[in-house]
């Protein structure tokens, strides 16, 4: 009967170990991305996440083949409008071209896909504009042409970050484009791309697959003058067997940088044929991620350029000092891009209402070390006319916070935020083209933040 008792005891006592062993792991990272860890990982973008750094308020818009948006891992997916450049519907589903529907959803859940324990896109905080421009599997000129159309309106529609993973090389029903035109004056898509770049837009583009083909050299739009042109790598930071080289027929470096495309964690829609998530691989997949990481440098310093933006990334790759024609300027760093032009903040605070207090939180971060004194917040009251300075307090690592007196505010007040890092960088968010503070508003006797101004 004692060793019944030794026996069951030990059952619970083994069980007890095993739940609490399992609700610990759900906390960690590997848990929360699922197999999306690796991809995530490889770009540093984990901790920019746990910060709150997730492209919050910035357009992304993705041109490919047709996207399934119904999928589970676009559920909290923030789709601002959609465009079916061949029918002239406003939906992308192609089920017509079932391959190209795979394509465009694996590529749109690579940055803008979230879900827990599977997969958590690079900047899933992000806004979406999506456009199909691809009519099947063949490669036609009219792709082309409908592509050039997508990224015009993509641009008047508000993106900021334009990208594609198509790829417009040879196509079957014209005598065009050769590799000894990859000069960036002769693709029309190219030359589109470009145009916009001018205008202010960043454009993203994949390298290509041809490396082990005849073609072998980056595809169009990727050796335009000022897109940025990405290539892949491998789990181990190698360059793909597949991914498409540079230099440009009048000798520029290209690509200009290199992101996971070899094993990449993605959501599928081939029904009967494949898992709803699996591996992937092309530089298909690499585009996506470079253009989430620009999505979080611009959300975290909304003043800067485009140019700027793709300085941070180029400045700060694996390569930045030694750039080649396999892997541009090297493997991206989200951490050091996000804050190549100073500290970062989370994109948006968080609130927690005290009696007569309002308790304001807030990441901030540097890779080049903060200066942890520096972090304040300013407080605008009566329309601006009273600006005070509130000290913010570490309360964790990298994790700020300050308290406001509301007894005599109003029922609005706008805050920001500044800090500064170790080489003396001074950053203010928000800013540039989200407006200069946070609106803070009190509804329903709690405050909240309603926007940016």
């Amino acid at each position: 009967m004692k060793n019944i008792r030794i026996i069951i005891l030990s059952v619970l006592l083994l069980s007890v170990v095993l739940w609490f062993l399992f609700e610990l792991n759900k906390s960690s990272d590997e848990y929360l991305y699922g197999n999306s860890y690796r991809q995530n990982k490889l770009v540093n973008t984990i901790r920019l996440h746990k910060y709150g750094i997730t492209g919050e308020k910035i357009t992304i818009g993705i041109i490919d083949a047709g996207f399934y948006t119904q999928h589970t891992v676009f559920k909290k997916a923030k789709i601002v409008k959609e465009f079916d450049f061949v029918t002239k519907k406003r939906t992308t589903a192609n089920f017509e071209h079932i391959k190209g529907m795979d394509h465009g959803t694996n590529v749109f859940s690579v940055v803008g896909g979230y879900k827990v324990n599977e997969l958590i896109g690079i900047a899933y905080d992000a806004n979406f504009i999506l456009a199909k421009t691809d009519i099947s599997t063949d490669r036609l000129k009219e792709e082309e042409n409908n592509a050039v159309k997508a990224s015009r309106w993509m641009f008047q529609s508000g993106a900021n970050i334009i990208t594609t993973s198509l790829s417009f090389n040879k196509f079957d029903n014209a005598n065009y484009y050769f590799p000894y035109q990859m000069n960036g004056k002769t693709a029309r898509i190219t030359r589109t791309a470009d145009s916009l770049v001018n205008l202010g837009v960043i454009y993203v583009c994949s390298a290509g697959n041809n490396y082990e083909e005849q073609w072998r050299i980056i595809e169009p739009p990727g050796d335009g003058f000022k897109v940025l042109t990405v290539g892949s790598i491998d789990k181990n930071l190698n360059h793909s067997f597949f991914s498409s080289c540079g230099p440009t027929v009048d000798g520029r470096i290209k690509p200009d940088i290199v992101t996971p495309g070899e094993g990449v964690w993605t959501a599928n829609y081939l029904p009967k044929l494949l898992p709803v998530f699996s591996w992937n691989h092309g530089t298909s997949l690499s585009a996506p991620i470079a253009a989430g990481i620009a999505a979080l440098v611009l959300s975290a310093h909304p003043e800067l350029s485009n140019e700027q933006v793709i300085n941070s990334i180029k400045s700060t790759s694996s390569k930045s000092n030694n750039p080649d024609s396999l892997y541009g300027w090297g493997v991206l760093d989200a951490e050091k891009a996000v804050s190549f032009y100073g500290p970062a903040f989370s994109n948006i605070p968080s609130l927690i209402n005290h009696n007569n207090k309002l308790e304001i939180k807030t990441y901030a971060f540097s890779s080049y070390g903060l200066v942890k004194s520096s972090v304040k917040m300013y407080v605008l009251k009566n329309d601006g006319a009273e600006e005070i300075t509130y000290k913010m307090k570490e309360i964790e690592n990298n994790f700020y916070s300050g308290s406001i007196t509301l007894h005599n505010a109003k029922s609005t007040i706008k805050i920001y935020f500044k800090a500064k890092d170790s080489r003396g960088i001074t950053t203010k968010f928000p800013s540039g083209i989200l407006g200069d503070y946070f609106i803070v508003r009190k509804i329903n006797g709690k405050f909240k933040i309603l926007n940016y101004d």
